[in-house]
C-alpha cells in the first residue's frame, strides 16, 4: 500500500482586534471556538454563542452517572418493560411485517487491515488531519470503514434505500445510516446524517461521539431520528455470521462480523488473507436477491480498495 498523505491543516485568519477585545471583556477562550467567517474567521457572533454556551454549561448541574443494570439471574424474570420492552415491540412487528431474507458474503479487507496499521505507525503524535491541532488523529475503527462503503454505495443501489408505504416503495434521496450502538440495558441506533457526502475522518468523528453519547445516556431525539440503512456489526464479539434483523420502516440492514485469516491461492501458491464476512437481510417486498447480492458485491469492491475510501 502506497504511503497515505496528510493534507496539510489549513489555518484560519486571525480575529480582528475588536473581536479580541470582545473576547477578553467575556472572558472567552478564543482558542476554543469555531469561526464561522470566510476561511474559519472568528467572528463578533461567535464569541456570543461561545459565552452563552459557557454559562450554560456552567449553569446546568453535571448528568448523573449512567449505572449498569444487574446482571440477570438465573429464575429471574426480566419485564418487558422499557428500552427491553421497545426492543420486543420493534423487533416482532420487523419480523411480522416484512419478508426478509438474508445474504452472506465474504469481503477481502486484507489492504484494508494493512491501511489502518499503517495509519496507526504514521498518525502516531501527529496532529492535524482528523484531530485538533496538537493532538495525535484517531485512525477510522473498520466499522466506520463498513459504514462509508456501505454508504456510497447505496448512491448506485437505492432500492435498499428505500421505505415501504401503502402506496408503494419510496426510495429516498438521503443517505442516514444508523449505526446500532449496545449499552447496559438494551440496544440503540444513533444515525450518522448524511453519511454519503462525509469524509472518511469526519464519519469516524460522529460515530465515536454517537457512541459516547449513547452509552453515556446522552442522545437526543434528533441522534436517533432518520436512519434510511442501518449497519450492525458483531465483530468484537468474535461472530463471523449472523442474520441482523431490519430496523424500521428500513428495508435493509448490513451486519459486519469479525477479521479472521483467510487465504488466496495466486496459482499455485497460497496468500494469507484478511476477511469479513458481511450479512445483507432486506426485505424482499422491495429488492428481489440479484440486486442484493449487487449491493453487496459493490460494498466488498470497495473495501478491498481502502484508499478509495480514506480520499473520496
Amino acid at each position: 500500500i502506497p504511503p497515505v498523505a496528510i493534507p496539510p491543516t489549513a489555518t484560519p485568519p486571525p480575529p480582528a482586534p475588536l473581536v479580541r477585545r470582545h473576547a477578553e471583556t467575556l472572558g472567552v477562550d478564543l482558542a476554543t471556538v469555531a469561526g464561522t467567517g470566510a476561511g474559519g474567521r472568528i467572528r463578533r457572533a461567535d464569541v456570543d454563542l461561545a459565552a452563552a454556551a459557557d454559562t450554560r454549561d456552567r449553569a446546568l448541574p453535571p448528568p448523573p452517572a449512567r449505572r449498569s443494570p444487574p446482571r440477570p439471574r438465573p429464575g429471574q424474570v426480566v419485564a418487558l418493560t422499557g428500552m427491553r420492552g421497545a426492543i420486543a415491540r420493534t423487533m416482532r412487528a420487523s419480523l411480522q411485517e416484512m419478508a426478509q431474507l438474508t445474504h452472506g458474503y465474504e469481503a477481502d479487507v486484507t489492504d484494508l487491515v494493512a491501511l489502518r496499521a499503517q495509519l496507526k505507525r504514521e498518525w502516531t503524535g501527529l496532529g492535524g488531519a482528523g484531530a485538533a491541532a496538537g493532538s495525535t488523529p484517531r485512525v477510522p475503527s473498520l466499522n466506520d470503514f463498513v459504514i462509508r462503503a456501505a454508504a456510497l454505495a447505496l448512491r448506485d443501489h437505492p432500492m435498499l434505500n428505500a421505505t415501504i408505504r401503502d402506496d408503494g416503495i419510496h426510495l429516498l434521496a438521503e443517505i442516514h445510516i444508523g449505526t446500532a450502538v449496545a449499552v447496559p440495558d438494551g440496544l440503540v441506533v444513533p444515525v450518522v446524517r448524511d453519511a454519503a457526502d462525509r469524509g472518511l475522518l469526519g464519519l469516524a468523528a460522529e460515530t465515536r461521539r454517537l457512541a459516547g453519547a449513547a452509552r453515556d445516556g446522552r442522545l437526543t431525539t434528533a441522534d436517533l431520528a432518520g436512519a434510511t440503512f442501518t449497519v450492525t456489526s458483531l465483530g468484537g464479539y468474535g461472530v463471523d455470521f449472523f442474520t441482523p434483523v431490519i430496523n424500521p420502516p428500513n428495508v435493509a440492514i448490513l451486519g459486519a462480523g469479525r477479521v479472521r485469516d483467510g487465504v488466496r491461492w495466486e496459482g499455485d501458491t497460497p496468500r494469507r488473507t484478511s476477511v469479513l464476512t458481511l450479512s445483507l437481510t432486506f426485505d424482499h417486498r422491495a429488492v428481489d436477491g440479484a440486486p442484493a447480492a449487487e449491493y453487496l458485491r459493490a460494498v466488498t469492491a470497495l473495501l478491498a480498495r481502502p484508499l478509495r475510501l480514506l480520499a473520496t
